[in-house]
This record gives C-alpha cells, sequence and structure tokens, in this order.
C-alpha cells in the first residue's frame, strides 16, 4: 500500500478541500459583516435624514448629506450583492466538505480493503473539484443525485 500513489493523490486531494471549505467559511463571513456594514448604516442614515429635513428648514443641507450618504451605500449593496457572493460562498463550502468527505471515505475503503484506490474514483472526485471551481454546483448536485456521483461505489467493488 506504500506504492498507492493514486491513494496519495486522494490524500492531497482531501486535504484541499478540507482547506478550501476553511477558506469559503470565511468568504461567506466577509460577505455577511459587509452587508451588515453597508445596510445598516444606509438603513439609519436614511431614517436620520428624513426626520431631519422634516424638523426644520434650517437642517435640510444636513439632512441631504445624509440622504446622499444613505445612498451611497444603499447603492454599494446593489451594486456589490454581498448576500449573494455570501449564499455562493456557502455552497462551493458545502461542496467542497462533501467532496472530502468522499475522499475519506475512498481512503478508508481502500485501506479496509488492503488494495490501492481506484483511478475510476479518483477520477470522479477530480472531475466533482473541476465543478466546483467551475460554479456549476447544481449540475454536481443533479448528477450526484442521478447517482453518477459520490466516488463512484461500483467501480471499486
Amino acid at each position: 500500500m506504500a506504492d498507492d500513489v493514486v491513494g496519495g493523490q486522494v490524500a492531497d486531494l482531501r486535504t484541499e478541500c478540507e482547506e478550501q471549505a476553511r477558506k469559503n467559511r470565511f468568504r461567506r463571513q466577509f460577505w455577511r459583516f459587509t452587508h451588515a456594514a453597508l445596510g445598516l448604516p444606509a438603513a439609519v442614515l436614511a431614517g436620520i435624514s428624513g426626520a431631519t429635513g422634516l424638523s426644520s428648514a434650517d437642517a435640510r443641507i444636513p439632512a441631504a448629506v445624509l440622504a446622499l450618504v444613505s445612498a451611497g451605500l444603499s447603492a454599494a449593496i446593489a451594486f456589490l450583492k454581498p448576500e449573494v457572493h455570501q449564499r455562493a460562498a456557502h455552497a462551493r463550502r458545502r461542496a467542497y466538505l462533501a467532496l472530502e468527505v468522499e475522499a475519506r471515505f475512498a481512503l478508508t475503503r481502500a485501506a479496509s480493503s488492503g488494495e490501492p484506490v481506484p483511478l475510476t474514483v479518483y477520477r470522479n472526485l477530480l472531475e466533482r473539484r473541476r465543478m466546483i471551481i467551475a460554479g456549476q454546483l447544481d449540475e454536481l448536485v443533479q448528477r450526484i443525485a442521478v447517482g453518477e456521483g459520490p466516488a463512484d461505489a461500483s467501480a471499486s467493488e
């Protein structure tokens, strides 16, 4: 089993998946924070500018400045779309975690049987990794649901 080159590659892939899942967790947190950091001040400033503008005629210029800042923050949210990035990072994280589990399962199966990891299993894992990188997560979920995935259990039996 020491010469199981494919098993070594699967182990490397498993490690990479763990790292990518960690990075995508950080990305999700970053975009969640960005959404809150832009959205909350925008809402508060919009309310304050409305109340200030209606309070007196002398307060119209500060109210207009607050309204412009609020509009700028709202435009930044619309442009950056942090909620979209947050959902995408979450989906990628889940996909990488699932791929890491499949790689671990392939390694465990090979170790328990005393045989090397089949090349077809490694190819399947690499194809799933390619789909995650390409952002084809919906297609990946469909493939797994249809039965073309997880780690091609039939190939190793």
